[in-house]
């Protein structure tokens, strides 16, 4: 078996849950803004419809479409907006608020502590992520794996998103590694496994919905466990 150094993971839905984190966070921002007075919308309206522009735009982020000013600015106007608020209505500092909340959840992904501790020991560990430094620092302490890590290579440190090459060759050359003796783990075809063949990086699909795929990967797993199995 290749002899890897160097493991790289993502961090959003691979080891920090997001979405249990997120949905804690969005049911304070319900009751902390009063928003059962709309009578129009439920909470469960609510909490589909924040996933869902929110997955947007994460989406048009990591494709270079909007940056981060953007995405964090018009997030609540547009649930709100699709939810029948004017924008007149939509209240002040929930953004602000929501970005509070959320990076501060300790939730992780099953068996997150577990794998980590046992591959601390025979690897150095590094996160990369799309995501932004101020706040994944923050999910990285509150979860309590910040411990884990050696570098922490984010979109605003590297000037580059997931699947730019950039990002992974800003990564490794902060490691200390190569291409050849590191491998990356992570949820997303688009941005952590396509973006780990567009540096001939081998890696690990962590696909636990067990959505169905034509890409070819170097492993693929359902649940964090199985990674004792490779590494």
């Amino acid at each position: 078996m290749k002899k890897y150094r160097h493991l790289f993971f993502d961090l959003d839905h691979t080891l920090w849950d997001f979405e249990r984190n997120t949905s804690e966070a969005i049911k304070e921002i319900y009751g902390i803004f009063n928003f059962s007075k709309w009578t129009f919308f439920t909470f469960n309206d609510f909490m589909r419809i924040f996933h869902e522009i929110n997955d947007y735009l994460w989406g048009r982020f990591n494709r270079g479409l909007i940056d981060r000013i953007e995405l964090r600015n018009r997030r609540f106007s547009l649930i709100l907006g699709k939810l029948g608020v004017n924008e007149g209505e939509v209240p002040e500092g929930i953004g602000e608020k929501y970005l509070e909340l959320a990076p501060v959840k300790p939730n992780v992904i099953p068996y997150t502590h577990e794998i980590l501790e046992y591959l601390h020991p025979k690897y150095h560990l590094h996160i990369i992520s799309n995501g932004f430094d101020d706040v994944q620092h923050s999910k990285l302490k509150a979860s309590g794996i910040d411990k884990y890590f050696n570098t922490i290579v984010t979109s605003d440190s590297s000037g580059h998103r997931k699947p730019q090459k950039g990002i992974f060759e800003f990564a490794m050359k902060k490691a200390g590694a190569t291409k050849d003796d590191a491998i990356m783990i992570g949820d997303n075809i688009e941005t952590d496994i396509i973006g780990a063949q567009n540096v001939s990086m081998d890696h690990i699909f962590f696909n636990p919905a067990r959505i169905k795929h034509s890409l070819q990967v170097t492993y693929e797993i359902n649940s964090l466990k199985q990674i004792m199995n490779i590494l």
